[in-house]
């Protein structure tokens, strides 16, 4: 399904085009004592590419710009939601397709509950025989 250059994308086409070039951008690794001593510049550098957060050498956080993070919040919400839709429409369709069973009557309910009941008691009751084991 490809858009004419004319046609204005969807909002979560835009978001995830733009999520997809920021994340291409190389990241750039700042310690954090850099980061601090230099905060706005910090956060400059995050409007451009994200920006890895160190702590001894390892990554420890990563900034990513705001615009950019509600970019990723809209296209993960809407790759999921379009994930649940999905899913739910292939269940609709094996439960539509599926042999209808006959419905089960009020007096073989009972007797299923009857029967659950019945074993529980088994199972809890203090004068049931136990296994014993053999030293």
């Amino acid at each position: 399904m490809s858009q004419s250059p004319t046609q204005p994308m969807d909002p979560y086409t835009t978001a995830l085009l733009r999520v997809a070039e920021y994340l291409s951008r190389p990241q750039r690794f700042v310690a954090t004592t850099e980061a601090q001593a230099a905060f706005r510049h910090t956060l400059d550098m995050a409007d451009q590419a994200s920006v890895v957060l160190t702590t001894n050498g390892e990554p420890a956080a990563a900034l990513v710009s705001f615009a950019t993070l509600e970019a990723m919040r809209d296209a993960l919400q809407h790759l999921l939601v379009e994930t649940m839709e999905a899913s739910f429409a292939q269940v609709q369709t094996q439960v539509a397709s599926a042999p209808q069973a006959e419905p089960t009557s009020e007096a073989e309910l009972e007797a299923l509950v009857d029967d659950v009941v019945r074993r529980a008691r088994r199972q809890s009751s203090p004068t049931a025989p136990r296994r014993t084991e053999c030293p």
